[in-house]
């Protein structure tokens, strides 16, 4: 019996399936059988369009000097018709025929220059396209399926139990030197095992810094963006980036798009969901969109590709730049003009006047020196001659893109100087040091700062360089220094919270500037400057965060809450008192019998034994702010570890410790909330008991202020959104948070003005006030300035909103009388007095 199996298995593997008639004899060739000739010449395939019959066969031959490799699109897997593929290089001389046996239009590049394409369209006798096959199955065709897929089956079964076997990742430098067969097989099986997003974070930590245009990294990062579709579909495109020449993006759509276009809007949500409209990460995603447009139309028809680019709701701007670049890369050469270096951007604009110069522009001079092997002299006065202003600008800017190539300052600085006129001179900088940046060039955090620096317009150019930078989330290596034997310390310690403010702090920059900081001066001393130089605005902005990881290291070396907040004060918003409790937690969760819930309440003791109620206040405050850094961020579970506080007043000063560490830590290294959802800004508070819901929608507003990038008029439609009980304390948060985000007064005057009713604006007066009087704790300045500036109808919220801030300086109703009675209007002093 065995024997017998054995021997119809050998039979229906062995030979080919037979032909309606049962026979096991191979079909006779048809009488309308002819032969295709596609000729592989160095520009590309002629013909790059062909269409036979099913009873024909096309031959390849190779006339040009390199290797050829004919394949079936996707590259680089050739999936979409697997038997389309000679499944090795064609050498120089030598052919490679194929005959086809499923209808269709199928569409193939060449797996050595994936640029080069073309599209074989095999139909029925009569000139029909149908992509089923010609033939229904025999019984036998059924049988060798039924056994495919039963061996298949089997196959994934032991797939599936091996899946969540993680591959240790190879070492880089052996695999920069495997064949590309060798790479791309080691990276479908780190997809397969790992993940495809972390096959794809192993190509970019690989090749980090190379350019990747072309060649084996663009083809492997391809191959990482084809993964990621086929394992996660449209919503997989925020794990590509732009790296290596949007490498991830082009695999990632063009298998997308291997068939049609029926998804393109999919991918423009896909693609919208990556940051606001205008970000680099949405930009780079939809300029994917366009290379794989142009790709679906074998970048021949470019009009159909616009036109396509069209039909999306946003950023068609950036499709259609990517429409461009894919022509510019992969276009045969007969499809440009030598003879006339505007070609086709002059022709577009004669027909659809400036719609697509910008992008067209952007394009044209890596055209010119890569296709017709122009100078870069030569380009520059193209770009000049040009009448076309849009097309101008954008040529230029292309030539900063081509000189950041490099990589060498002196040769960006000389070739830009070259544009002649201050206008485009500039242009050409801002744009090379922001590529730069985008490309991740080696050094290019010092280098585009420099390239910045040589040219009149620098502030604008870094400005564009720190945006890239955020949008982009890219880390920068910083090198802080010791202070010097006679280096004046304020200017020390402000040279180093500079390289943190310029960097916006990423990765973890405050953290290791509090390192240094503590090391060489100590808690007490470092609060000492920071409160000297508050008034500087690379202290002012995050020095809050700093003292947070300050006053953890100095509860590790005293292990005592009381002899660190002695050294605490006001300073920089109270975070040393926040981060003294997060350690203190920290370090007794650990401890063989510490129970959390029956000690938190007792940690901050009675108000009685504070001298000073904003101490208390900061105590309860940062208790919230302590649990969500030991619970590792449980916002639920943090907000009943408040609970436990009796007093219910309490209990709400902790629970807006925990809802502000919940709001703010979208930014910051150290804390990330998992109860943050980019797609809904009313997250968590939508779904709290109703007890925690006015304190939530107040510090929900911090969030609000973050993902509309301080756009105060987007906060407060955000705000008008909530449920109405609890509006006042939204706008009341946009007001605190001015103090936070801008040292100007009149700024903070200028955006409670934005409010939408006098109400909302007093309130956003009243919360301005409030975060003056907590961070400048015994200084009445700011606050008698803030209030002569608001309108006069705005005045009485504002000096009584003082009277409520003093009073928590000092537990002696005297004391906070005196501090009114320095402001200067009598009015002033009696709204003062009266609140208190």
């Amino acid at each position: 019996m065995f024997k017998f199996f054995a021997l119809l298995l050998f039979l229906i593997f062995h030979f080919p399936a037979s032909p309606p008639g049962g026979s096991f004899f191979i079909s006779p060739v048809s009488a309308h059988s002819e032969v295709a000739v596609i000729e592989m010449v160095p520009y590309g395939f002629v013909p790059s369009e062909t269409t036979i019959d099913v009873n024909s066969s096309v031959i390849f031959i190779n006339k040009d000097s390199q290797p050829r490799w004919p394949a079936s699109n996707v590259h680089p897997t050739h999936n979409i018709y697997p038997e389309f593929d000679p499944k090795k290089p064609i050498e120089p001389g030598e052919s490679w025929a194929f005959k086809p046996k499923r209808i269709g239009e199928w569409k193939f590049h060449d797996h050595n220059f994936p640029h080069m394409r073309g599209v074989l369209t095999v139909v029925d006798e009569e000139g029909f396209t149908s992509e089923e096959k010609i033939e229904s199955p025999s019984f036998v065709t059924k049988f060798k399926n039924a056994i495919n897929n039963f061996f298949n089956q089997i196959k994934n079964l032991f797939a599936k139990k091996a899946l969540n076997q993680q591959v240790q990742l190879p070492d880089k430098e052996g695999f920069k030197k495997l064949s590309y067969d060798a790479q791309s097989k080691i990276l479908e099986k780190i997809a397969r095992n790992n993940g495809a997003s972390k096959a794809w974070e192993y190509v970019k930590d690989v090749f980090k810094g190379e350019g990747g245009s072309s060649g084996n990294i663009h083809d492997l990062a391809h191959l990482s963006g084809l993964l990621i579709y086929e394992k996660n579909g449209f919503e997989g495109i925020k794990d590509c980036t732009s790296n290596f020449a949007f490498g991830c993006y082009h695999g990632f759509l063009d298998t997308a798009f291997a068939k049609n276009l029926d998804h393109l809007l999919d991918a423009e949500n896909a693609c919208l969901k990556l940051g606001p409209t205008n970000s680099g990460p949405v930009a780079s995603c939809i300029h994917g969109i366009g290379h794989g447009v142009a790709s679906f139309y074998s970048t021949q028809d470019l009009e159909k590709s616009l036109v396509t680019c069209r039909k999306l709701n946003q950023g068609n701007e950036y499709c259609f730049d990517g429409v461009f670049m894919e022509f510019v890369r992969s276009a045969p050469d007969s499809f440009f003009k030598s003879n006339d270096p505007y070609y086709p951007c002059n022709s577009l604009e004669e027909k659809y006047g400036y719609s697509y110069s910008s992008a067209c522009g952007r394009n044209q001079s890596s055209l010119l020196m890569s296709r017709f092997n122009m100078g870069f002299d030569e380009v520059v006065g193209i770009c000049l001659s040009s009448t076309s202003k849009p097309f101008k600008e954008s040529c230029f800017d292309a030539l900063g893109f081509s000189l950041a190539s490099s990589g060498d300052v002196n040769q960006i600085i000389v070739g830009c100087q070259k544009m002649q006129i201050s206008e485009y001179i500039n242009k050409c900088a801002k744009a090379a040091a922001g590529e730069l940046v985008f490309q991740e060039i080696p050094g290019w955090p010092e280098k585009s700062k420099e390239v910045c620096n040589a040219f009149e317009k620098s502030e604008e150019c870094l400005q564009n360089v720190d945006r890239l930078i955020k949008e982009y989330n890219l880390q920068v290596q910083i090198n802080f220094t010791p202070k010097e034997l006679n280096e004046d310390i304020n200017l020390y310690v402000r040279s180093q919270m500079k390289k943190c403010y310029e960097t916006d702090g990423r990765d973890g920059c405050y953290k290791a500037v509090a390192d240094i900081l503590y090391s060489q001066f100590g808690l007490a001393k470092t609060l000492n400057v920071f409160k000297e130089n508050e008034g500087y605005v690379e202290i002012y902005a995050r020095c809050h965060e700093t003292t947070h990881y300050l006053s953890r290291l100095e509860y590790e070396k005293q292990k005592s809450i009381a002899k660190v907040y002695a050294q605490c004060d006001s300073t920089c918003h109270g975070g040393c008192y926040h981060g003294t409790l997060e350690a203190y937690l920290k370090e007794k969760t650990n401890e063989t019998g510490f129970n959390l819930v029956s000690r938190f309440a007792k940690v901050c003791g009675k108000q009685s034994d504070y001298q000073k109620p904003i101490e208390f206040n900061e105590c309860l405050h940062g208790m919230g702010h302590a649990a969500m850094f030991v619970t590792d961020m449980e916002l639920k579970q943090s907000l009943k570890l408040c609970d436990t506080i009796a007093d219910q007043a309490h209990k709400e000063r902790c629970y807006t410790g925990v809802f502000m560490e919940n709001s703010s830590s979208s930014t910051s290294f150290d804390h990330a909330s998992i109860y943050i959802k980019k797609d809904d800004p009313f997250y968590p508070c939508n779904s709290l008991e109703e007890k925690y819901l006015s304190l939530c929608w107040q510090y929900q507003s911090s969030y609000f202020s973050i993902i509309s990038h301080q756009d105060w008029k987007k906060v407060a439609s955000l705000c008008l959104q909530i449920p109405n009980q609890y509006q006042d304390r939204c706008f009341r948060t946009i007001g605190t948070n001015q103090v936070g985000f801008t040292q100007s007064l009149e700024t903070m005057k200028k955006d409670c003005d934005l409010m939408p009713s006098e109400n909302f604006k007093d309130i956003c007066i009243a919360g301005v006030v409030s975060s003056l009087s907590y961070r400048f704790v015994g200084d009445m300045r700011k606050m008698i300035d803030f209030c002569s500036l608001v309108s006069s109808q705005n005045r009485e919220s504002c000096y009584k909103q003082i009277g409520n801030g003093v009073s928590d300086w000092d537990s002696n109703k005297d004391v906070a009388k005196n501090q009114c009675q320095k402001i200067p209007d009598p009015q002033g002093q009696s709204w003062c007095l009266s609140a208190i």
